[in-house]
């Protein structure tokens, strides 16, 4: 790490030390000033330390009485601004109106004709004043009715015209005028005494319904604000309990599938990981002092040995050197803080290829390759006395790469804390691991290429199924030839040569000799019916001797070199799958329906791994309804283009169907739900239509209700876009 990252930045404020775990400097960003500012740093210290379901009402509490308090304060603000607005406009009308009723009493000074019209404005709503001075200030006229108000016995001759407003009152002045001529001034005074009881009842409702509005909020949070703290506090209680008793197995409940349950399950997957790295590098730890035990055993019986003249100096710290000098394995003392090495034993020496001084120039992030320095940093700046730091892949002096598995312990080198490190170059082991991993996924290939002989294995079932037929047509024949009616000839013969003596008495009248021409007419027609059944059975048994020798062509030709692709017309490939796989539908009296036109498009495609998937989707299918009555066995085949240049050929049967729970199985190697099966024929076959640029899917509505696999083959590409590509 340089000096620039571990000093704080120069001229921050706020700015702390570095972290010792780290190394990196935390900054404070300086404080803003102003009202709200110290406002929240006020609310915050004072918030500080509580729990958070209290700080949670505490803040939702602030919000909304800010809010009511605000929406209060404006409601009442407006409320007594209208109200002044609307007196002030009403007492200007009324002025006005009862100025102009002014103008001619001041015109002839005749105050009798004005004294109504102000005994009128007496009568105004909360009027409690009113008068009429020269334009001089003297008094002209006022009412008869009793005044509350006490008006200016003279009238200063600046005030200026309008409504002035007081804190119990508020009073207009309205000029009478003639023209341009002020002829005199109307004063008007009411009392706004009704106006202040009025904006106090507004203002005790307001603090009722704020008090009543807290009350609910409180009431509110009590019951909502666990939802958010309970599950956090939880939280808190369980990190607690780990960080006090360090058990790694305990797990927080995980409520909800917001942000805090997030949190949650990531805080146990957390916990599940430590808990599986604390007993793993446990493991490895007794498995190491084990170790270092037996081999400082075995070395201290050496030392012993060939140094029995020294057995007085058993300093602690030369006895260690010389362990670690002579260890076969590679080891290194390095600083804490700068990872640069302090020490090397002889071992590292011979392995990595650096002298003893050159090695003390480096570090272990400079030898360590394919990594940064802040991960190497991280992984070996921990506060735990022993660990496993991994496998690391370092650089010797003649740069070859090598995998090293790090182990790590604490000790005390020359008065001060480092760590040593013991190197266990893992690369041939590792390399071997590659080697057997190779070697693994080659045989999971030929495990999906043995699932190639299902088709065989089907073409063998289809020629044994056809020699069952032969079997009963050679049976038929044999049984026609047993039982024929040729013997009866013979007996003819031997009834003739028995009267060649007497022919011509055996064939006269009432002789017997006349029922042999009847008896061979009807003896003719048995024989020719006899020979008709054995023309037929012969006939059926060269179609399925024909057939026979089809299905070995098949099985001939599957058994090429596969791999090429070639263009095919859909129904061809359906026609040749039917044949190998048709026999057995027959057998078990599945009704088929195939409804693929021959005018579909070509697709390109290999087609042994083409009739490899329909046989064995037809043959499951078949098997999917031997427990289907025989009426409702039904086999559906359909083939249509799709819309991202695809044929989609759909194999449906009525069959057993397929659990949900299954659907997402039954591709997978293995599975199977016959009591007879491998478990590969789905498997290799999803692989196969992959690896012609389809795909084979597989749907079911569930148990008993049949099960449809869709097979999708990618289109024959046009001959010019051939050449271009």
């Amino acid at each position: 790490m340089s000096e620039q990252q571990s000093r704080p930045i120069a001229g921050t404020d706020g700015a702390q030390p570095a972290s010792p775990a780290t190394g990196a400097c935390v900054v404070t960003p300086s404080k803003p000033n102003g009202f709200f500012a110290r406002l929240e740093r006020k609310t915050k210290r004072w918030l500080g330390p509580k729990p958070i379901n209290r700080k949670l009402t505490a803040i939702t509490m602030l919000v909304c009485t800010a809010a009511l308090v605000l929406s209060g304060i404006v409601s009442f603000t407006f409320d007594i601004v209208s109200q002044f607005l609307a007196t002030r406009s009403s007492l200007a009308s009324v002025s006005r109106v009862a100025a102009e009723n002014s103008r001619e009493p001041l015109q002839h000074s005749t105050a009798k004709g004005v004294i109504s019209t102000l005994n009128a404005l007496m009568e105004y709503p909360h009027v409690i004043g009113v008068m009429i001075y020269h334009a001089d200030g003297r008094p002209f006229a006022g009412p008869t009715k009793h005044v509350k108000a006490m008006l200016p016995r003279n009238l200063d001759t600046d005030v200026s015209a309008g409504t002035h407003l007081g804190f119990t009152s508020m009073s207009h002045f309205e000029q009478v005028m003639d023209g341009s001529q002020k002829l005199g001034t109307l004063v008007v005074e009411i009392s706004l005494s009704e106006i202040w009881a009025r904006l106090r009842l507004y203002a005790l409702i307001t603090l009722v319904v704020f008090i009543l509005a807290s009350i609910v909020a409180r009431l509110l949070l009590g019951r909502l604000q666990g939802m958010i703290s309970d599950p956090i506090v939880e939280l808190a209680q369980v990190a607690d309990t780990v960080a006090k008793e360090n058990n790694y197995s305990l797990r927080a409940e995980k409520r909800s599938a917001d942000e805090v349950g997030h949190l949650v399950e990531t805080f146990n997957n957390m916990l599940s990981e430590i808990q599986k790295r604390d007993e793993a590098l446990n493991q490895g730890q007794a498995d190491l002092e084990a170790n270092v035990t037996a081999r400082t055993s075995q070395l201290q019986n050496e030392v012993t040995e060939r140094r029995q003249a020294e057995e007085a100096l058993k300093d602690s710290e030369l006895r260690y050197r010389n362990l670690f000098e002579n260890n076969p394995m590679p080891m290194f003392v390095m600083d804490l803080e700068t990872l640069d090495f302090v020490a090397v034993n002889n071992a590292a020496v011979r392995h990595y290829g650096y002298g003893h001084s050159e090695f003390l120039l480096l570090s272990l992030p400079i030898i360590t390759q394919d990594a940064e320095p802040l991960a190497v940093e991280r992984a070996f700046r921990t506060s735990q006395k022993s660990f496993d730091a991994g496998e690391w892949r370092h650089k010797k002096r003649n740069g070859e790469i090598i995998e090293v598995q790090l182990t790590a312990h604490a000790i005390v080198f020359a008065g001060k804390v480092t760590k040593i490190v013991l190197a266990n170059d893992v690369t041939e082991r590792n390399k071997a691991q590659r080697q057997l991993d190779e070697m693994h996924k080659k045989l999971v290939e030929a495990s999906r290429a043995a699932g190639m002989a299902e088709v065989a294995t089907g073409v063998l079932h289809n020629v044994g199924n056809v020699l069952n037929s032969v079997n009963v047509s050679a049976n038929v024949l044999a049984d026609s030839v047993r039982k024929s009616k040729a013997a009866s000839i013979r007996k003819v013969a031997d009834l003739l040569d028995a009267n060649k003596a007497d022919l011509p008495a055996f064939f006269g009248a009432g002789g017997k000799g006349l029922m042999v021409p009847g008896y061979l007419a009807t003896l003719a027609q048995q024989i020719d019916a006899e020979q008709q059944g054995r023309l037929t059975e012969i006939e059926q048994l060269t179609k399925n001797i024909a057939h026979i020798k089809d299905i070995v062509a098949m099985q001939q030709d599957y058994a090429k070199v596969t791999g090429v692709m070639e263009d095919f017309a859909p129904r061809a490939l359906l026609d040749e799958a039917l044949r190998m796989a048709g026999p057995e539908l027959d057998r078990c009296s599945v009704r088929l329906e195939l409804d693929c036109p021959t005018t579909l498009p070509q697709v390109s495609v290999d087609r042994h791994k083409v009739l490899q998937i329909l046989i064995n989707l037809i043959t499951n299918a078949r098997q999917a309804m031997e427990e289907t009555p025989a009426t409702d066995r039904k086999l559906s085949i359909t083939a249509s283009p799709t819309d991202d240049g695809h044929v989609g050929i759909a194999i449906r049967d009525s069959g057993c169907g397929i659990a949900q729970e299954n659907l997402t199985r039954v591709f997978n190697h293995g599975f199977t739900t016959k009591s007879t099966g491998h478990g590969f024929g789905l498997h290799s076959a999803a692989n196969a239509a992959t690896e012609i640029g389809g795909s084979l899917t597989g749907t079911s509505e569930g148990s008993g209700k049949g099960a449809t696999f869709v097979l999708e083959l990618p289109l024959a590409q046009p001959a010019a876009a051939q050449k271009a590509a």
